[in-house]
């Protein structure tokens, strides 16, 4: 009984020193993540600081922490703010040693350079990743699997007198990576939902903004499949160019930039048989409105697709839109008549917008009869290889 006994003792503290050294090695893991994370931003073109380092000290979380995180995006020709996080906390807990949550604060400030400065409130902030194993025991460059992120009751107040000027209700987002997923797997899923979007009441008054300036709710769901899927994560560190005429940045010229740059990855993504599916909601004052389909490639390379838009309310929309901007009422008129055909009946007797569209060899039709030619797609030119 004694010999039983000290085998459990001893195999009680062998275990005791394989975890707490397992919970070292992962603090040491989280803040060689955090110094990668940090270059890469700043390779990228971001501007990176922060105050003190530690590591935790509760056995029961391994932590790593960063005091006074500040940065602001790369350089695009127009003034960037800089947006400082007073704690950040990177936590690994036992029970899912392959998940990591971000301790973001519910209190960040961001200030323009020689301009206003605002404070951004949370009541409710998650952000938590999931990372494959094998990928991450590998060291294979890219292991994230999944990420999730939520808040509730955001608003941005302006740091001087704490005048809200945008508030959100609620956010929720998650997305799932694949990078070994072939032709008929899904290899990214993206799914946002927003809720509650109101604009100060200020600004619906001095730009006559109707639906007082809310967006009840806003459902984006995006699955695409296929081999060779692009590197999306990298879409946004291309710059802005001022306009030709100098009258400031011209908003085609990133669009541009990307479709030049990643339309070679998308080209060999859809060659090989990529396809996805989508679904969006909008509740935006009368309107409800709702569209899902489904979208690929034909053997030139060329887009199909069908989808379904209804749209419940589209009616008492318009009008709203014109008495709100009486200039547009030309314009809404004739979307009005174009919209005519598409109506039926719907809840309640009022009428609903609904329309089967397709794309096929170039040709747009809508509910079976041809609207519009599309453009052959141009695909760009892969860059020649370097020597």
């Amino acid at each position: 009984m004694r010999g039983f006994t000290r085998f459990l003792l001893l195999l009680i503290v062998v275990l005791a020193i394989a975890y707490v050294a397992a919970w070292w090695y992962a603090e040491g893991r989280l803040g060689v993540a955090f110094r990668q994370q940090e270059a890469a931003f700043r390779k990228a073109g971001w501007t990176v600081s922060h105050g003190a380092t530690a590591r935790g000290a509760s056995p029961l979380v391994a932590r790593f922490s960063v005091a006074d995180l500040t940065f602001s995006p790369p350089d695009r020709g127009m003034p960037e703010p800089s947006i400082t996080l007073p704690n950040l906390n990177l936590d690994v807990h036992p029970a899912s040693p392959f998940t990591l949550d971000l301790g973001l604060p519910l209190s960040w400030h961001m200030a323009m350079p020689s301009g206003p400065a605002f404070t951004i409130q949370f009541a409710t902030l998650h952000d938590r990743y999931r990372f494959d194993p094998n990928a991450l025991l590998d060291h294979a460059p890219d292991p994230l699997r999944a990420v999730e992120a939520s808040f509730t009751d955001m608003r941005v107040d302006s740091a001087d007198t704490n005048f809200t000027l945008v508030s959100i209700k609620s956010l929720t987002a998650r997305g799932t990576r694949n990078p070994a997923a072939g032709k008929n797997a899904t290899a990214i899923t993206i799914h946002e939902k927003i809720t509650g979007f109101a604009l100060s009441p200020i600004f619906v008054t001095l730009g006559h903004l109707p639906f007082a300036g809310k967006i009840k709710s806003l459902i984006f769901d995006l699955d695409l499949s296929g081999p060779s899927m692009p590197a999306l994560s990298h879409f946004g560190q291309l710059p802005l160019a001022p306009s030709p005429d100098g009258s400031g940045v011209n908003p085609m010229q990133p669009l541009q930039a990307m479709w030049r740059k990643f339309g070679p990855e998308i080209h060999d993504w859809a060659k090989a048989g990529g396809h996805g599916r989508y679904a969006i909601a909008l509740v935006l004052g009368p309107l409800d409105a709702h569209a899902h389909g489904n979208f690929g490639f034909d053997k030139a390379v060329q887009p199909v697709s069908r989808s379904t838009l209804t749209a419940d309310g589209l009616g008492e929309f318009l009008g709203d839109i014109a008495s709100a901007y009486p200039a547009a009422v030309g314009a809404i008129s004739t979307l009005t008549t174009e919209t005519a055909p598409y109506m039926t009946k719907g809840p309640k007797g009022s009428q609903r917008l609904k329309a089967d569209l397709a794309l096929a060899d170039g040709v747009l039709t809508a509910n079976g009869r041809k609207t519009a030619n599309v453009p052959k797609l141009v695909w760009p030119r892969s860059a020649p290889a370097a020597h």
